[in-house]
């Protein structure tokens, strides 16, 4: 099984070069890979005590980065490198001031898993979420690295649990020192093909999100435009999300309120064509020319979205109409904002948790959106904060419990 595994990660490689030639996407992690041995050896020094924490991409990142920040808190001597299989990952993060180390992980063959062993042997190995390639697997284990997965979460329908899958699930029996996962669901289906070492300690994300907001700045830009208005925020839109909001916002948005939205593509044609999309006038965050007068806000840069949802009275988060599902609801309910999205939201625990607690709503049509709008704004949306930090209250803490386990076992 190991042999036909490579054969599909080799034609996976072959394929992301092929891409390569008329794919920005797949040009950046080809590109970057082919540096990846170059850096490591000038980057990683052999004597110290290094931990490596491999993401995916960037949702992934930011449940792995409290524990990365809990770690260099406890072990201040220990050096940090952190692995990125995604472009949107590696592209916003390689500048991570937290960590010694940030590359594009090596396609998983058995050459590479051996040349990344002689290069990188750390204390402890820490996967975010999922990500579990065999053949690096194999050679770490064989090593006697310490590996464990944070922010787990399993469902029945993953290949772990069924018949064609079961080569890998022993895998990760194995080679695994600890499943940290989000629910006890995950630790129910783990235990059913033998997993005993798991433990429901919650998302990672909750920990994050919740220092963020802690730390929140004020942003005067936002408050010139929301003045004493309520505010309604699209966060991480989509094309496949903007038909809801557009024709609400056109058609029924009342007076007292004001719109900003931060798109998930920023690039100049998208911008361009979304401003045309409405009849009110509209201001951007590059130009900010008449905030006081402008009914709707586009943010055509990075990184504000988190702060902006303090100021939002509602909020939709996008990305519930796209294959990869929705964006982070969770940096809108921190602030106790009642959350619209999509309906693709089956791997996310926290979406069902913040949904079950009356603080989150899914909609599917124009027809569901516009009655539950409606309905959000005839409330008294201060019970939304009663709502969301039940949900926290549950859920805060995982940081600590997977800090805990690391100490207890020594292994940095």
């Amino acid at each position: 099984m190991q042999k036909i595994y490579t054969l599909g990660v080799r034609a996976m490689s072959l394929g992301m070069k092929i891409a390569s030639k008329f794919n920005e996407k797949a040009q950046k992690a080809i590109v970057g890979r082919g540096n990846v041995w170059q850096y490591l050896t000038q980057k990683i020094t052999p004597n110290d005590d290094w931990v490596w924490v491999h993401c995916s991409s960037l949702g992934e990142f930011e449940q792995g980065r409290p524990v990365i920040e809990a770690i260099k808190e406890k072990y201040p001597k220990a050096k940090i490198a952190v692995s990125f299989f995604s472009p949107s990952g590696y592209e916003v993060r390689k500048n991570y001031a937290e960590a010694d180390a940030v590359f594009y992980l090596p396609f998983d063959t058995p050459e590479n898993a051996q040349k990344l062993i002689k290069i990188l042997k750390p204390k402890l190995w820490v996967l975010v979420k999922y990500d579990y390639w065999y053949n690096f697997l194999s050679e770490y284990k064989k090593e006697g690295v310490p590996i464990i997965v944070i922010s787990a979460i399993f469902r029945e329908n993953q290949s772990y649990f069924k018949s064609y899958g079961k080569f890998f699930a022993q895998k990760l029996k194995n080679d695994l020192a600890h499943f940290f996962v989000q629910n006890q669901e995950s630790v129910d289906l783990l235990s059913q093909i033998g997993i005993s070492n798991a433990s429901a300690v919650g998302d990672t994300r909750f920990d994050r999100v919740k220092k963020v907001a802690d730390q929140a700045e004020r942003l005067p830009w936002v408050e010139t435009f929301k003045q004493d208005k309520k505010l309604f925020v699209v966060g991480s839109s989509w094309k496949e999300d903007e038909d809801f909001w557009v024709k609400w916002m056109n058609e029924e948005c009342p007076l007292d309120w004001k719109i900003i939205i931060a798109p998930h593509e920023m690039n100049e044609k998208s911008i361009l064509a979304l401003k045309e999309r409405f009849k009110d006038e509209v201001a951007t965050y590059q130009k900010q020319e008449n905030l006081e007068q402008a009914k709707i806000l586009i943010v055509d840069a990075i990184g504000f979205l988190s702060e902006i949802y303090a100021y939002a009275d509602i909020a939709y988060v996008g990305g519930g109409f796209n294959k990869s599902g929705v964006h982070n609801t969770l940096e809108p309910a921190v602030f106790g904002v009642p959350v619209v999205i999509g309906q693709n939201y089956a791997k996310f625990q926290e979406v069902k948790d913040l949904m079950a607690e009356g603080a989150l709503f899914s909609v599917s049509d124009y027809v569901q959106f516009q009655k539950i709008i409606k309905k959000l704004i005839s409330e008294d949306l201060a019970i939304y904060k009663m709502k969301t930090q039940a949900v926290f209250d549950r859920n805060l803490g995982a940081t600590q419990k997977i800090m805990q386990w690391i100490e207890e076992n020594r292994v940095i």
